[in-house]
């Protein structure tokens, strides 16, 4: 309300304030008129009421004493003659009702008896409670409920005076408003006109005409004084604009000229530049950048950064602005892009201008991805090349040892043979020995061999079905399975991407071992799930967006100690006699080799006497394609 009136015109504001005025103090007076007068009203019909109800107390005495509710009912039907009375009883002493008013009236709509002289409002009735006695003795009590409605209407009545009177009292307030304004608001809107006129025609020469020597004509006066002084302003304005605006001129083409050369300077860089505002907001961008953003430097001003880029928040870049623009000088020396899919070695420094505040941010990025990617290269092929280190200090030591006590035993058995050439019996021993020893160098070259395959291998993955490659095996351990009465329990097996050939000797090695190392009948039970996102996360090594299956061995042969766990993978280690069990302990060192040129993992879990379980995980898809 206050803002409409504020852009109203000075004639109608007059005329609202004085109406309004008006109209408030005649409402407040009517209010107060209304009120007192219902408060007065309210205060006769009580005590009115009060009356009535003396008179009925007293007619009441004779019938309650004699007990006659016929009579008590005669006197009470006098209150027809008050028509805002429609309910009254006589109660007795004991808080029975004696007699009520209308005499059909239920009992159960009369209150609990009051036993004092009470009268009160209550929503829109009357209320009251009146003793009954006969020289101090008390006979009764009598209630009465009156109707507020006659109170209402002249309450209506008064408010419907009040607001003919108010009508009347704002028309003729109008009328004189309207004949009285126009002394204030004539010379105000002549002074208008004229600030207008002088406003849209640029004329400093036009002069108001005083009318009065009120408040208003001194504002007439001061208005023509200030035209003066500003006409005198105007022009040594307008001179001095006209050197001021060579002068900008010739700034201008210097800084022109200045900033071509900071822009070919900046543009001509190898490196990636931007310069943000202390809200991170884009105002400046090199050529090169835009190149390798792929988006022309005008459509990224003035955008914020993370409105630009959101990919950025969570990579480090956002919060080494943060602390740019707190004054520290960073280096990033390896940050990745997510937005590029590249690497940079980023520096960012906060830009203060001459009270030392930091106003902004310069960010340069220098490209060092076929660096971080030789790097990389360089890492994998160290790794690669420790890897075969080791593998060929494994073989160094199997050439020193394993393959040299075979021959030594082989030398032995040819002296004694020599030796005792006439003892046939002997002979024969020492030809077993050597034949054993010969079997023993064949199988140890034998697993060398293909643990070499399997370390340079470059075979094709192709789809291959684990099903077939079980059942393949159990046809080949057909005969040994018979002889040891082994059972195998699997279920349904995947299809993954792999070499067949390799997988197939994978799953023989793992069987192998558990029907080798048991003292009783063997059972290998094979189970196969789907790995979780949370087991996935448990392995670094895997990657979070492939599906891995999961596929255990279980058997119920002889275990081994849990210390062991890793070291049962490791080439030419066996932790078991060579007098008890069979092999070469290259096994399973294989099977971590073709786990590995899968891109999976695999490990073992065993209690000595309680069995074994070995653990693969093979990827759903094939990493060697990506």
């Amino acid at each position: 309300m206050a803002m409409r009136l504020r852009d109203t015109p000075i004639q109608s504001k007059l005329m609202s304030i004085i109406l309004v005025t008006c109209a408030v103090v005649l409402s407040v007076m009517c209010a107060a008129y209304i009120l007192l007068g219902s408060n007065a009203y309210k205060d006769i019909l009580k005590s009115n009421v009060s009356t009535l109800g003396d008179v009925i107390a007293a007619n009441s005495t004779a019938a309650l004493a004699f007990e006659d509710q016929e009579d008590a009912e005669e006197v009470l039907s006098a209150l027809k003659a008050e028509e805002n009375v429609i309910m009254a009883a006589i109660y007795k002493t004991d808080s029975s009702i004696f007699a009520t008013y209308p005499p059909d009236t239920a009992i159960s709509l009369f209150p609990k008896m009051q036993d004092r002289n009470l009268y009160w409002y209550e929503g829109n009735f009357l209320y009251g409670f009146q003793r009954i006695t006969q020289k101090s003795e008390k006979l009764g009590v009598l209630y009465i409920k009156t109707d507020l409605k006659t109170m209402y209407a002249q309450i209506k009545k008064f408010i419907l005076i009040g607001l003919a009177l108010i009508a009347g009292s704002m028309f003729i307030a109008y009328v004189i408003s309207k004949l009285l304004q126009g002394t204030i608001s004539e010379p105000i809107l002549e002074l208008e006109q004229t600030a207008k006129v002088i406003s849209e025609k640029g004329d400093y020469s036009v002069r108001a005409v005083k009318q009065g020597n009120d408040e208003i004509g001194a504002l007439t006066d001061a208005f023509n004084q200030m035209l003066t002084q500003i006409q005198s302003q105007n022009e040594e304005i307008t001179s001095f604009n006209q050197k001021l605006e060579q002068k900008v001129e010739e700034r201008t083409s210097e800084l022109q000229h200045q900033k071509d050369f900071v822009e070919t300077i900046i543009n001509s860089s190898v490196d990636l530049i931007a310069v943000f505002d202390n809200s991170l907001n884009y105002i400046m961008l090199n050529q090169r950048a835009a190149e390798y953003y792929k988006t022309p430097s005008d459509q990224l001003i003035g955008k914020h950064i993370l409105e630009a880029f959101p990919q950025v928040e969570k990579s480090g870049m956002y919060d080494d602005l943060t602390k740019a623009l707190k004054g520290e000088y960073i280096h990033n020396p390896r940050y990745r892009s997510p937005i590029l899919n590249m690497s940079f070695a980023n520096y960012y420094i906060p830009l203060k201008d001459n009270e030392d505040v930091i106003y902004g941010v310069l960010t340069i990025g220098h490209d060092i991805t076929k660096i971080v990617e030789a790097n990389e290269k360089l890492e994998k092929v160290n790794a690669e090349l420790m890897k075969s280190n080791r593998d060929l200090e494994q073989f160094a030591y199997v050439a020193s040892h394993d393959l040299q006590e075979p021959l030594r035993k082989i030398q032995t058995f040819t002296q004694l043979l020599d030796t005792h050439s006439d003892d046939k019996a002997q002979t024969k021993k020492y030809q077993e020995k050597i034949n054993q020893s010969s079997a023993r160098m064949k199988q140890l070259i034998q697993d060398m061999l293909n643990f070499s395959r399997i370390s340079n291998s470059e075979e094709a993955f192709e789809q291959t079905d684990l099903n077939l490659v079980l059942e393949n095996l159990i046809i080949d351990f057909e005969l040994l399975l018979r002889e040891k009465k082994a059972v195998i329990n699997y279920p349904n097996l995947p299809v993954v991407p792999g070499i067949p050939l390799q997988l197939s000797q994978l799953f023989s090695n793992i069987i192998n071992n558990s029907l080798k190392y048991t003292d009783n009948r063997p059972v290998i039970d094979i189970t196969c799930d789907i790995l979780k996102p949370v087991e996935v996360s448990q392995h670094p090594s895997l990657r979070k967006d492939v599906p891995y299956f999961k596929i255990q061995f279980t058997d119920n042969g002889i275990g081994f100690e849990p210390q062991y766990s890793e070291q049962i993978f490791a080439i030419f280690q066996r932790l078991h006699g060579k007098q008890s069990y069979s092999g070469t302990g290259i096994g399973l060192a294989l099977c971590k080799k073709i786990v590995d040129n899968h891109h999976g993992l695999i490990y073992g879990e065993g209690r000595p006497g309680l069995g074994a379980t070995f653990t693969i995980i093979l990827p759903g898809e094939n990493l060697n394609a990506s």
